[in-house]
């Protein structure tokens, strides 16, 4: 049987939601799935903020990715900072890495980071071009059952700071942003870099 969760698909049981409907369960115990999106929103902008502020210490690996998501998300969601289970697998046409290979993908793609020095003391351009690429392969790694997409900011964020960048999304569109994320994932990495071109600065 294939469900949906916020356009999110899935097939079987999901048991990261309440029996019978498409909302996550929560530590508020939030019934209503516009409610929960906006207390989601409100609370996880809070933590985001004050990671901005505040980074987490730590070598920027797995581990590292896990721990934002919990800071980011353990207000809201018992399973914070945790590797996705179950079948979840697609968002619209976008076909994520299966739970099951998490820790492989995670490995490689986290090991190849490292290999690049975690991107420090890149050209401009060739920063850009590296980090275009990595947004992409975390998208598609997607270890999370929700809150991806702040957490893989987040991430990049600090990568780019202990890199001597800045890396600032607040004036970015939301839909082009997502339409850069999904044709990255398809190996077409035009729009995001010239997003990122805007969004990254010294």
């Amino acid at each position: 049987m294939r469900h949906e969760y916020g356009g999110v698909e899935y097939e079987g049981g999901d048991f990261y939601l309440y029996h019978d409907t498409d909302v996550l369960m929560n530590r508020f115990n939030i019934r209503d799935y516009d409610n929960l999106q906006e207390i989601e929103r409100r609370f996880s902008a809070a933590r985001i903020a004050l990671l901005a502020e505040t980074p987490l210490k730590g070598v920027l690996d797995f581990n590292y990715l896990k721990r934002i998501h919990k800071f980011i998300f353990d207000d809201i969601y018992s399973w914070a900072g945790r590797v996705r289970g179950g079948k979840f697998f697609s968002k619209g046409d976008t076909m994520f890495c299966i739970a099951d290979v998490i820790p492989v993908y995670a490995d490689n793609t986290f090991g190849k980071l490292r290999g690049e020095k975690w991107l420090r003391g890149l050209e401009r351009t060739v920063f850009i071009e590296r980090l275009a690429y990595y947004m992409a392969e975390l998208n598609a790694l997607h270890p999370f059952r929700e809150g991806n997409g702040r957490t893989q900011r987040a991430f990049f964020a600090e990568l780019a700071r202990r890199a001597r960048y800045g890396l600032d999304f607040s004036a970015t569109d939301p839909d082009a942003l997502l339409e850069a994320d999904i044709n990255a994932y398809n190996r077409d990495y035009a729009l995001l870099t010239t997003i990122l071109d805007n969004a990254v600065v010294r």
